[in-house]
């Protein structure tokens, strides 16, 4: 029996990113991650790693190529493509005066995903922040902060995760 290849969840093909100062970040980048594979991006600083997520992740424009998350391209069909990933970003940016679930719940809403209050809990819960869902941010630890991160990336399921 013979089985097709599989599909990569993350497929990105002759990325380039080139700054308008002309700098070039990323040059001729091909990559395929494949659904349910842990990938880990590893160089030194500088290198483009977080160019590269950001690129994927759309929140950094390429200046050539393409890239499919999830099956959407990610210029063609942004919104499909953004929604399939969650992002933790390498800084924290938080508002520190919002409690962990209004965060959360936030980050589910700004994605149109449908109210679903059992999930949010499942993943506070499982990311031992559901004593804290109504803690401020700014009085949480270093590590709660970093794990609302985590909680609000996965707040709208989607189909990968980035932690940068």
């Amino acid at each position: 029996m013979n089985s097709s290849p599989p599909v990569p969840i993350i497929s990105v093909r002759g990325v380039n990113k080139t700054y308008a100062g002309g700098f070039q970040a990323l040059k001729n980048i091909d990559l395929a991650i494949n659904r349910g594979e842990i990938f880990a991006l590893l160089g030194p600083n500088g290198a483009g790693k977080t160019t590269l997520i950001g690129t994927i992740c759309g929140i950094v424009n390429a200046t050539s190529g393409t890239i499919v998350a999830d099956g959407h391209d990610n210029v063609r069909d942004f919104r499909a493509a953004r929604a399939a990933i969650g992002l933790v970003p390498q800084e924290l940016h938080t508002d520190a005066f919002e409690t962990a679930w209004a965060t959360v719940n936030f980050s589910r809403r700004l994605f149109g995903r449908p109210p679903n209050p059992a999930y949010l809990e499942k993943v506070l819960r499982d990311l031992s922040l559901w004593d804290k869902r109504n803690a401020k941010i700014m009085t949480l630890s270093g590590g709660m902060e970093r794990r609302v991160l985590i909680a609000k990336a996965l707040g709208h399921e989607p189909s990968v995760l980035f932690l940068d």
